[in-house]
């Protein structure tokens, strides 16, 4: 096996670890103790003849601030980089002299104009071998530069964990900010915003299917609340229930074919799933009590939710037919929002410490619960789609906004206009 082969298989481990303690704000920890993230060395790439600045400027700029961004590569800083003198004659020296600033991997490459088009050339070189890891032609017109930079940043993730990066994914969430509550939704960092519904009304709780197709959501835009799905790409709009009670909460089935939701049809509020396609809505619990919030488990064999069964909003666990029910969290005295990590094994959820909303991870494997401690209320997890950062909504700044956490596990905002929450993640839209 390969330096590279090593390297990544010792990565994908580490990107499954545990958490750290909760005094620091860290929301997840996805490299082992002690372990430093790979320094990849970006210099500046030449620009041939032609190029629009414009969209140059653009794929270097968000090119960076995604590898900044990985929880697998840090970038070699500029100071670093000014001291590496380039012996085109010589390779071997040239990498070696990469190799003493801090430098592990370089992405060597270049841009040059195809007409109104931006097409970049890249290598990924491992320092230490001198192999090619990736070796990459990207093209695409001048105003989608940036796109470009976020497809390329995915590549080089994958080149050491095997999944892509967060970089093209999309997160909806409610705002405000137009004087109604409507669906938005946003690029992993908060660019590009974009309102998908205009009804005027009240919306809440976005949910997306896998594939990016589709978005689940609650609305009041004919009075009483009912369960809508939305195809964001060609603005098609269809009901999916119309329950009594609030049909809130939606997620869908890994496979896209099921919405898991809570209304309250014959009494109490009980979780409740419905075909896509066509067909009645089916009941899944019979409490007696307010059950909501479902979230289907990766595999689609589970369900967790949450129940006042015991008296207080607490997270239960369930087969996706509704059988072999049982609870998961004992010392909360408040659980709600659980949503589940790609990994299978991790549930993040909103709890409750001394009086206001916190954040906290279960690990299904030990039932180890880790609490972070924030600022503010904090509450409406989600992981992103390869599980190393986290979203979540925080009424620290005063309003409520949007954060995700950058790789050491440090909230960042990501929203300001408005108020703004409920946050669901996806890796990339249709």
């Amino acid at each position: 096996m390969t330096d590279l082969g090593r390297t990544s298989l010792g990565l994908v481990a580490c990107l499954l670890a545990g958490l750290v303690a909760a005094g620091d704000e860290v929301y997840l920890k996805v490299t082992a103790p002690g372990l430093q993230r790979l320094v990849i060395a970006v210099p500046q790439m030449p620009i041939a003849a032609g190029v629009d600045s414009t969209a140059a400027a653009s794929f270097t700029t968000a090119l960076r601030d995604d590898l900044n961004m990985t929880a697998v590569l840090g970038l070699l800083p500029d100071d670093n980089a000014r001291l590496v003198e380039i012996d085109t004659r010589n390779p071997v020296l040239t990498r070696q002299r990469w190799r003493a600033v801090g430098a592990q991997f370089i992405l060597a490459g270049s841009l040059i104009a195809a007409g109104n088009q931006l097409t970049v050339d890249v290598k990924l070189i491992d320092l230490t071998s001198g192999e090619v890891a990736l070796a990459r032609r990207l093209q695409a017109a001048n105003p989608l530069a940036a796109t470009m930079a976020h497809t390329l940043a995915n590549e080089l993730v994958r080149v050491f964990t095997g999944r892509p990066g967060p970089f093209l994914s999309r997160i909806a969430f409610i705002s405000d900010r137009t004087g109604n509550k409507e669906v938005w939704i946003m690029r992993w960092d908060g660019g590009e915003p974009q309102q998908l519904t205009s009804h005027r009304s009240i919306a809440s709780a976005p949910a997306w299917s896998t594939d990016g197709a589709w978005l689940a959501f609650t609305s009041f835009l004919h009075t009483a609340p009912e369960l809508l799905v939305l195809k964001p790409s060609q603005g098609y709009l269809k009901t999916l229930s119309t329950l009594p009670g609030v049909n809130s909460s939606s997620n869908f089935s890994p496979d896209g074919r099921w919405v898991a939701f809570a209304a309250a049809a014959g009494g109490a509020t009980e979780i409740w799933v419905v075909p896509v396609a066509s067909g009645a809505p089916e009941r899944r619990t019979n409490l007696n009590a307010i059950s909501t919030q479902p979230a289907w488990s990766p595999n689609g064999r589970q369900i967790v939710f949450t129940s006042t069964a015991a008296g207080s909003p607490q997270l239960y666990v369930m087969d996706a037919e509704g059988t072999n029910l049982r609870r998961l969290t004992l010392d909360d005295e408040f659980a709600d929002e659980a949503t589940w990590a790609p990994d299978g094994v991790r549930l993040a959820y909103t709890t409750k410490v001394d009086g206001r909303f916190q954040i906290a991870i279960l690990d299904l494997r030990d039932g180890r619960r880790s609490i972070v401690g924030g600022p503010g209320s904090n509450e409406s997890p989600c992981f992103s789609p390869d599980g190393t950062m986290l979203a979540f909504s925080s009424n620290r700044t005063g309003r409520r906004q949007i954060f995700i956490t950058d790789p050491l596990g440090q909230p960042r905002q990501i929203t300001r206009d408005g108020a703004n929450q409920q946050p669901s993640w996806v890796a990339q839209m249709q």
